[in-house]
């Protein structure tokens, strides 16, 4: 049976509806074009938080990757999508069991590196717990469209737009500053990266060693490649989101392989809405398409 390549995509709805059925005719347009399409389901809020989104997002692209070839697609050639919510739930997870793999040797002292970032001890910690079991495959690339990457950050945006009460975000999050960070992709990168490049004064060549192992070992895990899509006239989950991701990735030196597309003059529900086949001539259809698609073709040079 012929390979070809294989897709997950994670639909959003500020983490409290939508439905992988709403995402079908995408899955149409993109199975048209070559992929094999898979659309997971995951528990919204009311009857689920950020953990238990995060492990059924896990199990969804475990699921994929070992049972892909039934369906003609390749477990060697996984992308990962996500719109929205979607979108930060794909990196939060990737990231979340990239870090949760690092060896504690990689990291410096208990006393010193890890107790310096509450976020990256309590990742660590959980290896221990049974719900961590299992780790994520290899993934070829991620492609976030519209994501929110700072918790915090949101909800302040959705406090001055008045719909702080209304999104279920902050209830989803565990409703503290702690936990936005804590959930937050773009402040993890931060911490990260605190902890990598702390140099100890007593062993600064060790240290260095370190810090290089370090993103060596986090650059073995995490996906080849990832491209960020962000609209500038996006009112809803502003493009800042997007960029700052990004430039966290760059800083750490995990961006030679991520790349940044702001499409101008789109909002946000444009690449749910220009990706389904429809009569309507959007304007976004055609560059959202060939973006994608040679995002994932050009993969094949990486194979």
């Amino acid at each position: 049976m012929t390979t070809i390549w294989t897709r997950a995509i994670i639909y959003g709805g500020a983490w409290s509806a939508g439905s992988r059925w709403t995402y079908t005719l995408i899955g149409a347009r993109l199975r048209s074009m070559g992929y094999v399409v898979f659309l997971p389901d995951y528990s919204i809020h009311p009857q689920g938080f950020i953990g238990e989104m995060e492990q059924d997002v896990k199990m969804a692209i475990q699921w994929t990757h070992n049972n892909c070839r039934s369906y003609g697609g390749d477990p060697q050639r996984l992308f990962l999508m996500g719109h929205s919510a979607g979108a930060h739930l794909c990196a939060l997870t990737v990231l979340n069991d990239s870090i949760r793999r690092i060896p504690t040797s990689l990291l410096g002292s208990s006393s010193s590196a890890i107790t310096a970032s509450p976020i990256l001890k309590a990742l660590l910690t959980e290896r221990k717990d049974d719900r961590h079991s299992g780790v994520l495959p290899r993934i070829r690339g991620m492609i976030l469209c519209s994501g929110v990457f700072d918790i915090g950050e949101h909800y302040k945006h959705e406090s001055m737009r008045g719909v702080e009460e209304i999104s279920a975000m902050a209830r989803v999050m565990g409703s503290s500053e702690a936990t936005f960070r804590q959930n937050s992709p773009t402040i993890i990168l931060q911490e990260l990266l605190q902890v990598s490049t702390g140099i100890d004064p007593n062993y600064p060549t060790e240290s260095q060693t370190r810090h290089q192992h370090l993103l060596r070992h986090l650059k073995s895990l995490l996906p080849i490649e990832t491209i960020v899509i962000h609209g500038d006239k996006d009112l809803t989950v502003p493009w800042k989101s997007s960029s700052e991701f990004y430039m966290e990735l760059k800083t750490l030196q995990l961006g030679a392989g991520a790349r940044l597309r702001m499409m101008v003059g789109m909002g946000h529900a444009e690449p749910v809405v220009a990706l389904m086949p429809n009569l309507l001539n959007d304007p976004f259809k055609k560059p959202l398409l060939i973006e994608i698609s040679q995002f994932i073709d050009g993969n094949r040079n990486t194979l």
